[in-house]
């Protein structure tokens, strides 16, 4: 019996964006976090922890957006930019850009 496999292009495809749903969600998830810790108006453990709990949301949205978006590059790319601009933020709101 001769099985089907499905071409090697493929699941390059589809590990690369599992690469990028697990490493580049979770950097976007933590430099997130990390603005939100600092840019929320609330005492510092309130920011905190609010922070702590709305980044599972960031990073299940960035794992379903990395799976829609039409290629595995696009997907590496738009981690790597969301994951800047949050970093950004996060120098900014800490008053050290």
């Amino acid at each position: 019996m001769s099985k089907s496999r499905l071409p090697a292009r493929y699941r390059w495809a589809v590990a690369s964006r599992t690469a990028a749903a697990v490493l580049g969600g979770y950097a976007f998830a933590s430099a997130a976090a990390a603005a939100l810790a600092v840019g929320l108006p609330l005492a510092r453990i309130e920011a905190v922890f609010t922070a702590n709990l709305l980044i599972f949301l960031f990073y299940a949205a960035a794992i379903i957006w990395v799976f829609a978006t039409r290629s595995a590059g696009r997907a590496w790319v738009g981690m790597f930019v969301g994951t800047a601009v949050c970093y950004l933020a996060y120098l900014v709101l800490r008053g050290t850009a």
